[in-house]
């Protein structure tokens, strides 16, 4: 085969013994396709190198094949697991997974949402928190009639796909879980009071003290942003405030490992002084020392779901299902054995 020449789908077609239309159903995503040919046709262009013409197929289609996902996050590990998950879904379906970080102004993500638009077609849109709690965002979506996904929503919205995690239970289970161990100097680094799943992980914390002897006023909650920095500063708190607490329910993995960081770095032994557990199972819980015990949430594959949802439903025109729960689990590790 020619290295250099530039292959069209007539090639693919000729090569692969099929129809130009078929060729063309297939790097369209249609429906109307039998896998083993669909296989066959992207082998063949895999094999030739053939590269397609998006803007014809763009122009073709009346579609853009970009799916959004619009953060206002700083944890850096999750909205790498969020792009991921959507990275793989979107290579699946011959669609783009583009990240975008909006900016509040007036406490709404509105205009920097409406900025976007203006200047991007997209075919659909996922939110994550505290996006993903905005109703003046998801107002002007739909407005535009554009099919979006909502990852651990605060409240879930009929007219849209909702990925989440029951966020009280797992609060509640992982605080048990340092209960369990013994201890009852307990403290909770939250995290933004914006998004509904860290106020959702501190209402289950409560829940499991409130079950417990342990009287509420021993207990100590610190604010955090979910950044590594505001855990580091928590723990400075800590010190001063509540010296003798030896449990720590941190919000995200981030602010556990800022927690730890400032404890090691104060002399205090980690596990054998002070316990600390996170939420996430992110790369951070699982590559710092010690190990960090956390509470995972499968992030990568709830936005592959969503994304999934989303080209399905562009597809069809049709929202098919609207709720998806994921399980969630506490994976043992050094900082509460």
């Amino acid at each position: 085969m020619t290295i250099n020449k530039k292959y069209t789908i007539e090639d693919i077609a000729e090569h692969a013994g099929v129809s130009i239309k078929t060729v063309s159903r297939v790097f369209n995503n249609s429906p109307n396709v039998r896998q083993q040919k669909r296989d066959l046709v992207l082998g063949v262009a895999r094999d030739l190198g053939y590269r397609p013409n998006i803007s014809a197929r763009q122009l073709a289609s009346k579609r853009s094949f970009v799916i959004s996902h619009f953060h206002d996050n700083p944890n850096t590990d999750y909205l790498s697991e969020i792009y991921d998950g959507m990275r793989r879904a979107c290579s699946e379906q011959g669609y783009y997974a583009v990240a975008e970080k909006l900016e509040p102004k007036k406490g709404s993500y509105r205009h920097a949402l409406l900025e976007y638009l203006l200047r991007y077609e997209v075919d659909g849109v996922i939110l994550s928190p505290p996006v993903s709690d905005d109703n003046s965002v998801i107002r002007e979506i739909k407005k535009r009639g554009i099919p979006y996904a909502l990852i651990s929503p605060g409240k879930k919205k009929k007219d849209g796909i909702n990925v989440f995690i029951n966020e009280r239970d797992a609060g509640r289970s992982i605080t048990d879980f340092l209960i369990e161990r013994g201890h009852k100097q307990l403290a909770f680094i939250s995290g933004l009071d914006s998004h509904a799943a860290s106020l959702e992980r501190e209402a289950g914390f409560w829940e499991a003290i409130a079950a417990s002897d342990i009287p509420k006023k021993s207990v100590l909650r610190l604010a955090g942003d979910f950044s590594m920095q505001s855990g580091f500063r928590a723990f400075e708190k800590l010190t001063k405030k509540a010296p003798n607490v030896t449990g720590i329910f941190a919000a995200n993995d981030e602010m556990a490992v800022g927690t730890i960081v400032a404890a090691l770095r104060a002399g205090k032994k980690v596990p054998e002084e002070l316990s600390v557990v996170g939420f996430d199972d992110s790369p951070f819980a699982r590559s710092m020392w010690p190990t960090i015990t956390s509470l995972a949430q499968p992030i990568d594959d709830m936005a592959h779901l969503s994304t999934q949802k989303l080209i399905d439903w562009i597809h069809s025109d049709r929202l098919k299902a609207s709720q998806f729960e994921f399980a969630t689990q506490i994976i043992v590790r050094d900082s509460c054995p």
